[in-house]
């Protein structure tokens, strides 16, 4: 039953897909479409005729359909967690003639903090998942619970108090596990995954392999972490400054009984994606705060405000925003309830530690030293803390201007990271002289 399910929802959204692709050419075909991106702020206050403006499938699209609309194909999956919540991610298949070795090691990309799978499509053609399925890898794009790929469950729905009742220990010791055996359900024999995560997707993947090292060492073949999320106590972003009211902001929203609104994308999405929209000035000041986030100097301009404001917020619990903030603090450990609760989850007062040391899995960090997030000594402390074994390399980018975001959204990432991070790969799967 569950097989069929599967099947009648593909065939579903591919049905979907091709009628947004009729009506597109009906119009005269995506080129054809009216602007709604520009290279500068002023541009924006004549976008519809203005020559300097273009049209980009991210600013109005959900993936299926850009992956679809940008010629690629695409496979939408749902995973069934043993808690009963119900992932929506996407593959783009890879038959393999382009390079046999890659199709061997599917690559899964996990998306970080109130953001979605569309993080790894925001650069069109450019973008981490076309560039590594281009050098002949089966990409899968993961939605963790909650987001807005994400938001079903069995028994609940998002209007459920409970629904929101979610950590990143269920993300990474729940969800990936899951997701997981779908990608493996659907590789060669022994075939192995390469995880790339981003930002908090990096965290989930910390966890995982500290919790479960025998596992991840026969299911993971190569962790890429862009931008590591561990401890974070050099943090720069004014994040750092909320991080210690993190439980006192959980007990507020649980007692109003807010979860709901403070957690799904398309309640974040009226709050901040509207006013941020509004006028060329707004959408200034609005970059302009996240960057504070992110870091000062950006490698983005206007012309991907559109395609973020489209994209994100993604939504996600406020508990997993609180467990993020335990990070800052320097803990790099479960979620830690009040003593009494850790008691009864735990057997401890305290919620127990992650032992990065205990990951087997070979690890490769690239970090950025304009990143005020997840900042360059984080990341080197992190690598001195994994297991020697563990450390398959780890990568500065020193450029004026290139922050946290940039990883997915800046205009050099193709050739500041994805190529060079293709060929790290490619130089860990298959034998030395490739290419030769």
């Amino acid at each position: 039953m569950a097989r069929c399910a599967v099947s009648t929802l593909r065939v579903l959204t591919m049905w979907f897909i091709s009628l947004m692709v009729l009506a597109v050419l009906a119009g005269g075909g995506v080129d054809a479409q009216a602007n709604n991106v520009c290279p500068t702020f002023d541009d924006y206050y004549t976008m519809q005729n203005n020559t300097n403006c273009w049209y980009d499938l991210g600013a109005d699209y959900v993936a299926p359909e850009i992956i679809h609309l940008l010629g690629y194909p695409v496979e939408t999956h749902r995973v069934v967690t043993r808690d009963g919540y119900i992932l929506t991610i996407f593959r783009i298949p890879n038959d393999g003639h382009k390079n046999p070795h890659a199709r061997k090691h599917p690559v899964y990309l996990q998306h970080g903090l109130v953001a979605t799978c569309n993080n790894f499509l925001a650069l069109q053609k450019d973008s981490l998942a076309f560039v590594l399925w281009e050098a002949g890898y089966d990409v899968w794009l993961g939605n963790y619970r909650g987001t807005f790929y994400s938001e079903e469950h069995l028994n609940l729905t998002v209007r459920d108090q409970q629904f929101w009742d979610m950590s990143m220990d269920e993300v990474a010791l729940i969800d990936l596990p899951a997701i997981f055996h779908t990608i493996l359900s659907h590789s060669e024999e022994g075939s192995q995954i390469i995880y790339v995560g981003h930002s908090l997707g990096t965290t989930f993947a910390l966890m995982y392999g500290s919790e479960f090292p025998e596992e991840a060492r026969n299911v993971i073949k190569m962790f890429v972490l862009l931008c590591p999320a561990y401890t974070l106590t050099n943090m720069i972003s004014p994040y750092k400054i909320f991080a210690p009211y993190g439980d006192w902001v959980v007990e507020t929203v649980m007692e109003l009984r807010l979860q709901r609104i403070v957690s799904q994308s398309k309640e974040l999405g009226r709050l901040i994606n509207v006013p941020c929209m509004e006028s060329p000035p707004l959408m200034r000041v609005c970059m302009q705060l996240y960057n504070l986030f992110y870091g000062a100097k950006a490698d983005f301009g206007p012309e991907i405000i559109p395609v973020y404001f489209r994209q994100l917020p993604g939504g996600t619990s406020i508990k997993i925003l609180n467990h993020a903030a335990d990070l800052v603090l320097g803990n790099f450990r479960k979620y830690n309830y009040p003593p009494h609760i850790n008691f009864l989850k735990y057997g401890t007062k305290e919620a127990p530690l992650f032992d990065v040391s205990k990951i087997q899995v070979p690890t490769y960090i690239v970090y950025s030293t304009q990143d005020w997030a997840t900042p360059e000594a984080d990341a080197r402390n992190l690598y001195r803390n994994l297991n020697e074994k563990a450390r398959h390399g780890i990568r500065k980018i020193d450029l004026p201007e290139f922050n946290h975001i940039d990883f997915v959204m800046g205009r050099h990432a193709r050739q500041v990271v994805y190529d060079p991070l293709v060929r790290v790969i490619n130089d860990a799967i298959i034998p030395d002289d490739y290419g030769k």
